[in-house]
């Protein structure tokens, strides 16, 4: 999924990684409208995260509830007046309830949520986060939202669609919470090759920022339920095995890999750290392991 997007400054916007930091929930919204030129700016980027992912995300704007009168799973919103439906076909039967979205201990090795599912939940948080990430470039506050039982609404579905999560947006009635999170060397793992008491502080610099860019990605209840190890390579740089690195026309590149933690929606979570760990780590650093 990597080099998709552009990382570099764009026509004076802040970048990614500075999108990254500025990004904060906001759940109280002014009525102030999202003048026109955003409005297409959001469209363009809605429509590359749908030609890319084939997912079916859809905007709207300037409404009087961009909930329609739905509940959500957690937090009070205010002045919700714009929304992108994050919309995906998922096969029935399909359930939205938290407690099936990780296993609840670490030791566990079966995934309550099944193979071709997860990764769709994985998909839409990877895309989410793209456009959060462009919401926030141009002068918007974000949050994510999942709405109960929200078959019905502005957006259209298609036989067999879903509304996964609402990603509402506009301009903010008060700045959003600062970020939360866990000690970074509890999110990742060192190859044996660094020694047994290595920290994050012994990983490569890439590593380590992208490990630090993937803890200011959005989960719910900030809960943080993913986990990236830097594979292991010999001394010489080749890969020990088939999975921890890739050829290119000039050089071996180490990979990473990445799984779900105990937490609530945890493969939409992994989704929106795998896309931050890309935009810190670099898109040239490194390969996702197979």
């Amino acid at each position: 999924m990597m080099e998709l997007f552009d990382n570099d400054r764009q026509r004076g916007k802040m970048d990614l990684n500075e999108a990254m930091t500025e990004r904060h929930s906001v759940r109280m919204y002014t009525d102030e409208p999202v003048g026109k030129a955003l409005l297409d700016e959001i469209t363009a980027e809605v429509e590359r995260c749908n030609a890319a992912s084939g997912l079916h995300f859809q905007m709207s704007s300037g409404l009087e509830d961009a909930f329609c009168g739905y509940k959500t799973h957690y937090g009070r919103f205010s002045g919700v007046h714009n929304a992108i439906a994050l919309v995906t076909k998922i096969d029935e039967p399909y359930d939205l309830h938290p407690a099936k979205k990780a296993p609840q201990t670490d030791e566990e090795t079966t995934d309550p949520i099944p193979h071709e599912e997860a990764e769709i939940e994985q998909k839409v948080g990877y895309y989410g986060e793209q456009l959060a990430l462009k919401l926030v470039q141009l002068g918007l506050s974000t949050s994510w939202a999942v709405l109960d039982d929200a078959a019905t609404g502005w957006w259209k579905l298609e036989p067999g669609e879903r509304v996964v999560w609402i990603l509402a947006f506009g301009h903010p009635a008060r700045p959003g919470a600062k970020h939360h999170s866990k000690p970074l060397d509890s999110l990742c793992s060192l190859p044996a090759s660094l020694g047994p008491n290595a920290t994050l502080a012994d990983a490569p610099d890439w590593f380590q920022r992208g490990v630090e860019a993937a803890s200011l990605a959005p989960t719910s209840l900030s809960q943080q339920p993913f986990h990236f190890t830097l594979e292991d390579t010999d001394t010489a740089g080749s890969p020990v095995s088939s999975a921890s690195s890739i050829a290119t026309s000039e050089k071996l590149l180490p990979a990473v890999s990445a799984r779900i933690t105990p937490g609530l929606f945890a493969h939409v979570g992994l989704g929106c750290a795998k896309r931050n760990f890309e935009i810190g780590a670099g898109p040239d650093s490194f390969v996702w392991a197979k």
